[in-house]
């Protein structure tokens, strides 16, 4: 085998892209994983699927999270959370509505992930999940993959997409507040991507309407504190004809919604995500979280959207592209073990 040339190797390497540079993906594994939607009701359930892509058995920490009203009439956050353990490249599954039991009859106990809770009907939220070491402690190994699977019971159709991974780096210092700012975990996105037909648009094959629905999750959350995270974003909207529109919205904890509800929920027709307004079937969105004076957390956010061919049925679900860089540091904070 010829060799190269030191000089040209090391002209080489410096052309090359860093290893181990972490980003914020849906194809790369993690050291954390966020399904931004989470559905349990009368009709939907959610498919959950978790794998190991490392050689050796990683531990897993998991929140489930959801906006409700208290008897009051004021906002609160639920939390359930849960571990699970996978042997190497090993995945496991489950149904969100029943979880998983204790050992399982049909696997030896040492192949057993450990039982998750199940969430009870009315459910609509997200799903977080960290690696962390024997003493629960946040780690940097990016191992973990998923997707979930939205399916309804009464049309019989699915809609799966990929969870989205946040990687980690070596200088993660293990305590329960993860620094999104590329030193310890990678920044959230700076821009999402989607590209889109718009609302009430015709499907060019079948003839029927088109619709979509956007979910978002705030990058930043205080498990700990129970304090949600809130994001300001700016929608700015292409269409056929190169012209441009922008819209915005507040995000706190989560936000699932349709389309063209962001900017006239009352009035669909009226919106800039609208073909009534619009006047060509597809578009290109921007979605970009606007930085402010915070200095304790950022405020980006992650997402994923689903695209009615004939709503309620003939659906798919949408991983947006993204654009990494967030111009200000998210933060984590994990609930303390007791």
């Amino acid at each position: 085998m010829r060799l190269l040339h030191p000089l040209l190797a090391v002209a080489l390497a410096l052309t090359l892209p860093a290893v181990g540079r972490a980003e914020v993906t849906t194809d790369q594994p993690g050291a954390v994983l966020v399904f931004p939607k989470i559905v349990v009701d009368t009709t939907r359930d959610t498919i959950i699927q978790i794998s190991n892509a490392g050689g050796t058995p990683v531990r897993a920490r998991c929140l489930y999270t959801r906006p409700s009203i208290d008897e009051e009439s004021r906002p609160v956050w639920i939390t359930v959370d849960f571990q699970i353990q996978l042997t190497a490249l090993q995945p496991t599954l489950w149904l969100a509505s029943s979880g998983r039991p204790v050992n399982p009859p049909d696997r030896p106990p040492e192949l057993d992930p450990g039982p998750v809770p199940p969430l009870e009907p009315g459910f609509i939220g997200e799903l977080r999940c960290f690696t962390v070491n024997a003493a629960e402690q946040p780690i940097s190994r990016n191992v973990l993959t998923g997707n979930a699977t939205i399916v309804d019971r009464t049309t019989r159709e699915a809609r799966r997409y990929q969870a989205i991974a946040i990687q980690g780096f070596p200088k993660n210092n293990n305590d329960n507040t993860l620094q999104l700012n590329n030193v310890e975990y990678s920044t959230c996105p700076r821009v999402l991507l989607l590209n889109h037909f718009f609302d009430d648009a015709l499907d060019p094959v079948l003839g029927s309407p088109l619709r979509n629905n956007v979910t978002f999750v705030p990058c930043s959350v205080d498990y700990e504190r129970n304090v949600p995270g809130i994001a300001a974003l700016q929608f700015d909207v292409v269409n056929e004809f190169e012209q441009r529109l922008s819209a915005s919205l507040p995000v706190r904890c989560f936000a699932d919604l349709r389309l063209s509800q962001i900017d006239s929920p009352a009035n669909p027709a009226r919106s800039i995500f609208n073909i009534a307004l619009q006047g060509t079937l597809v578009g290109q969105t921007r979605i970009r979280p606007v930085p402010d004076a915070d200095i304790e957390h950022g405020h980006g956010v992650l997402a994923i959207a689903e695209e009615f061919h004939d709503f309620p049925s003939g659906g798919a679900a949408i991983n947006l592209q993204l654009i990494p860089g967030n111009l200000q540091g998210d933060v984590i904070v994990l609930p303390n073990i007791f």
